[in-house]
């Protein structure tokens, strides 16, 4: 991001005081703990973890582009004189409109487990993106009207902050780094390597190890030893750090439960699948190395 536009963000106080009680509301509807029930289905559909990527980026692609229709149509019309490519401007409009709501929706899910500058970022994203969509809708009210001069100029306001927006989305993913997997160059050792002795390992016990120079998480339960990266996909959290349930962990930060076998999400918010490694034990020292995709 710009320097100056960071400074201008880190000034904007407000950003923590609307942030704080928004989160808590959200964090109230959907915990951030592992449930079994329609919530946390609800959390994973949004999230995108049955995508095995966040959803909200692939939604927001329709809102984008219907509106990029929308002025472009806009500006051959009103060169041309076509009423017909005013319906169909007037039809990407409510086509974005509509659209909107899910992106907004599956945002708002993921945005709701952000903290320090990734949450007020991510809110000042949203917020400019609200304002967006406020400004189409009142713009096809306009439209809808027979004010079709003020509809346009209207949809001119809410595609410039459409684009300020989707600059601070960007900014947070590309810049912040968040969503984006936080063991994406953890490659971990590709062939066997010591990571600790077997007698060390505790039974049913969330384990910290190195292997390869890489953080190991190692788990044993009866005669299988698990081995999963020791960082969360998700937040970069350090998974031994979570809790034992059954075949699993669950990340101490936001609740994300992956399968120790194979790393699977089993809820999220995480998306990406756990790093896991294959184990052997050779003359009682545990030895880990990459799986193979």
């Amino acid at each position: 991001m710009y320097r100056s536009l960071q400074r201008l963000i880190d000034r904007q106080s407000w950003l923590n005081t609307v942030a704080d009680p928004l989160q808590k509301f959200l964090n109230s509807i959907f915990p951030q703990q592992v449930e079994t029930g329609a919530s946390q289905a609800i959390q994973n559909l949004l999230n995108g973890v049955w995508l095995g990527h966040p959803l909200h980026p692939m939604l927001t692609d329709v809102p984008v582009g219907a509106w990029t229709a929308t002025l472009v149509l806009d500006s051959i019309a009103a060169l041309s004189g076509s009423e017909h490519l005013e319906q169909a401007a007037d039809l990407t409009l409510a086509t974005g409109l509509a659209a909107a709501l899910p992106a907004a929706v599956s945002g708002v899910t993921d945005w709701k487990d952000t903290y320090g500058e990734t949450r007020t970022v991510g809110l000042l994203h949203g917020l400019t993106m609200a304002g967006s969509v406020l400004a189409y809708t009142a713009a096809l009210a306009a439209r809808r009207g027979g004010a079709r001069s003020a509809g346009m100029l209207l949809s001119g306001v809410g595609y410039a902050l459409m684009a300020g927006g989707a600059y601070l989305g960007g900014d947070e993913v590309f810049d912040l780094g968040y969503p984006v997997n936080q063991t994406a160059f953890h490659q971990g050792p590709g062939k066997y390597t010591k990571a600790m002795p077997l007698a060390d390992l505790p039974e049913n016990t969330l384990t910290k190890a190195s292997a390869g120079g890489v953080s190991i998480l190692l788990v044993k339960q009866g005669s299988a030893v698990y081995a999963l990266d020791d960082t969360c996909v998700h937040a970069g959290c350090t998974l031994s750090d979570g809790r034992l349930d059954g075949h699993s962990v669950i990340c101490p930060c936001h609740g994300s439960q992956f399968d120790l076998r194979d790393g699977t999400v089993l809820n999220g918010p995480a998306t990406m699948p756990e790093p896991h490694y294959d184990v052997r034990i050779r003359e009682d020292m545990i030895e880990v190395k990459r799986a193979a995709e």
